[in-house]
């Protein structure tokens, strides 16, 4: 969380989504990220401050929201214990019209890492709310039943690996689902990447984002680190979702971890020798981070019992991440033999 208060006027582009919609933004510092948003989000993370502290630890931390006028002369904050009003021209936004007034401003759950690898997990097998519109629905439902949301209850929704400097050329046949590979060595894979999975092979999705093709001991090493890590926090969200009254369509869960294994095997060495601090903000890198993101089409129902929808799919994740944790142990004991 930043330490100081937020600047409107500084907001720019946002890189580090894995998928989502365009104009998302961020201040200077990193710490937060600015996105378009419904009233129906807005309220919905209120609701979880007030009235469902378990949730907390599993959603981005809540900022507050932003207006930002149609012409983008003046922002205005509200509802935020650190946000101040201020005015300040925003024409940095490379001239995009924006298509709602109303941003929400969320910790950046990237931030805090040197090169983060991001997984986008969207839930359910049902991706339509009550008031989508029959053509929606019908292209959804398609949609669902092409890929692994009508199949596992989740499809991935997006991905972005740091490769590195000197990183080979992507071929074959895995070159069209690449959107770009930017100047910061990040492999961005676009929207059709996850819909060419079945439920078969949509491990291999996972391992390609957890697994370098190089395998060494190191890389090994962090990969079985990091989906213990995983599946511990799945899990536990999903124990969580199974006592709640809800209903989520288009909401994600996000995966995030260090991507470089030098900083990797640097920020372990700090960790473990971090006192305890005093200050509860003080900022220190991260290993591996999972949230639940988006919630736009998301509404408690009091008496309707628990999501099976998305918990549906947080089970099949659940599930993948434990295979490949196994596979990774035991590709990891061979490797110690050797």
């Amino acid at each position: 969380m930043p330490k100081k208060p937020f600047d409107p006027s500084s907001l720019q582009v946002f890189g580090n989504a894995a998928a989502g919609h365009d104009g998302v933004l961020s201040d200077d510092t990193g710490a937060v990220v600015v996105k378009p948003c419904t009233q129906a989000e807005i309220t919905f993370y209120e609701s979880v401050a007030a009235d469902h502290p378990d949730l907390v630890p599993h959603l981005p931390t809540f900022m507050g929201q932003l207006s930002l006028s149609g012409d983008k002369s003046a922002t205005e904050a509200s509802e935020s214990d650190f946000i101040q009003t201020a005015t300040g021209a925003l024409e940095r936004l490379h001239g995009k019209k924006l298509e709602t007034e109303l941003h929400i401003v969320l910790e950046n759950i990237t931030h805090g890492f040197k090169r983060p690898n991001v997984l986008d997990l969207k839930l359910g097998a049902q991706l339509w709310d009550e008031h989508s519109k029959p053509e929606k629905r019908a292209r959804l439902d398609e949609v669902s039943a092409a890929t692994t949301s009508g199949s596992l209850g989740f499809r991935i929704a997006g991905m972005r690996t740091w490769k590195g400097d000197g990183a080979p050329e992507v071929e074959g046949d895995l070159k069209q689902y690449i959107e770009k590979i930017d100047a910061d060595g990040y492999c961005v894979y676009n929207k059709m990447y996850g819909r060419k999975f079945s439920a078969q092979d949509v491990i291999e999705g996972f391992e390609a984002y957890v697994l370098p093709q190089t395998k060494s001991l190191a890389e090994l090493e962090r990969a079985r680190e990091i989906l213990a890590f995983f599946l511990g926090e799945v899990k536990d969200i999903q124990e969580v979702f199974e006592k709640k009254e809800s209903r989520m369509y288009g909401a994600s869960i996000l995966l995030v971890y260090e991507g470089d294994i030098d900083e990797y095997a640097k920020t372990k060495k700090i960790l473990r020798s971090a006192e305890p601090a005093e200050d509860e903000d003080e900022d220190l890198p991260q290993l591996a981070v999972v949230k639940m993101i988006d919630f736009a089409h998301t509404t408690w129902q009091p008496g309707q019992g628990p999501d099976e929808n998305a918990i549906r799919g947080m089970r099949s994740s659940a599930k993948i991440l434990k295979d490949l944790l196994d596979k990774t142990e035991r590709d990891l004991a061979d490797a110690e033999d050797a």
